[in-house]
């Protein structure tokens, strides 16, 4: 016997269990912040989906931009996770670019994070 503790039948002092005690958290809030981390991914994923086709559907097929825009806050708000999305696309000097905002989800309330995406597509058309 000594000064630190009893042995038990296999001749541990206890660290074994004192690790896993003082490790066990500091796993957990890695794997909470990996999953936090994966779902922001995930949204902001989904927002550049929508903003990329609303894009190309009114480059590539000469639809409405507010009917895009409509159509791409009509699926947002559906099918996906963020919240209070918002779509907007325009068309100028032979550029069409899609804006999609909204606010991805947090595992904690007050945790979620604001996305902000915006793509360019080229309007296809003939040049002579």
């Amino acid at each position: 016997m000594n000064s630190i503790g009893t042995r038990n039948a296999d001749g541990d002092l206890g660290s074994t269990t004192l690790t896993t005690v003082l490790l066990t958290p500091v796993f957990v809030v890695v794997g909470f912040m990996a999953f936090q981390a994966a779902l922001w991914s995930h949204a902001r994923t989904e927002a550049r989906v929508i903003a990329r086709n609303s894009a190309a559907l009114v480059a590539r097929s000469n639809a409405d931009p507010g009917d895009a825009a409509r159509s791409a806050a009509a699926i947002l708000a559906a099918d996906t996770d963020l919240t209070a999305a918002a779509v907007t696309v325009d068309v100028s000097d032979g550029l069409v670019v899609a804006r999609v905002t909204g606010s991805a989800p947090g595992m904690i309330r007050g945790m979620s994070a604001q996305v902000a995406i915006v793509e360019a597509v080229p309007v296809e058309e003939f040049r002579p």
